[in-house]
């Protein structure tokens, strides 16, 4: 018997926008382009973030007795980033991106249909390397590559008491663009990528519960930038 449930909440499609985003990007380079960043240049940004997750239950037993099929289901939610690039020079930065924990609900599916697992509060902190592609227009398409710590700051057990999940390390992979508005003022929009594993523990009924979940959330951001 299987013991894993899958549920996808368009984080698919997003990840073929991504694969999509990035592909467009080449015929867009121009070997004589002025460049719009120079080496020294930081550009720090605000965003609106919306998490898309798909997630599954690896395994997860309860007193020792694994339970078949089991599921779990996770809620996607909206929440804001900022992130800061250091530019090396007028093509590759380092990025950092952070921002307000995103908060998830936890139930169970399958064999544990309707069950509240519980609450909590995460987010990936991420260290990246950034290729920005040189054009002549105002648009500046870039992706990254990097790794990412993901977070649990806060966790409250419904169904199950002292719940607990392990903070986890994570690939990070993007793709956006910037639009500069004016000399120093960009808008921007990206898709991240940071699938991970974490651990899960508590308690049911005065009995212990423990399992894994693997996550792939997809983080999309829209905001402003400004450049120092």
């Amino acid at each position: 018997m299987r013991n894993d449930v899958v549920k996808s909440k368009g984080a698919w499609n997003l990840k073929v926008a991504l694969i999509t985003m990035t592909g467009c990007f080449s015929p867009l380079s121009a070997a004589n382009a002025d460049p719009i960043y120079s080496e020294g240049d930081w550009l720090v940004g605000v965003n609106a973030v919306k998490v898309f997750t798909s997630e599954t239950l690896d395994s997860v037993s309860m007193g020792g007795a694994r339970i078949p099929q089991a599921g779990i289901d996770v809620t996607d939610d909206a929440t804001l980033s900022i992130d800061a690039s250091y530019f090396l020079n007028s093509s590759f930065a380092l990025n950092f991106f952070g921002g307000l924990p995103a908060s998830a609900s936890l139930t169970g599916s399958g064999s544990l249909a309707g069950l509240p697992v519980g609450e909590t509060e995460y987010g990936p902190a991420v260290f990246s390397l950034q290729y920005h592609i040189e054009t002549t227009s105002p648009f500046d398409p870039y992706v990254g590559v990097g790794v990412a710590r993901i977070l649990f700051v806060e966790e409250r057990g419904s169904a199950l008491e002292n719940l607990d999940l392990n903070d986890a390390w994570a690939p990070g992979i993007q793709a956006g663009m910037h639009y500069r508005v004016s000399k120093n003022w960009f808008g921007n929009a990206d898709i991240r990528y940071t699938p991970f594993k974490t651990n899960v523990s508590g308690a049911l009924g005065g009995t212990s519960v423990s399992g894994s979940i693997s996550m792939d959330p997809v983080i999309l951001n829209v905001g402003v930038a400004y450049r120092f």
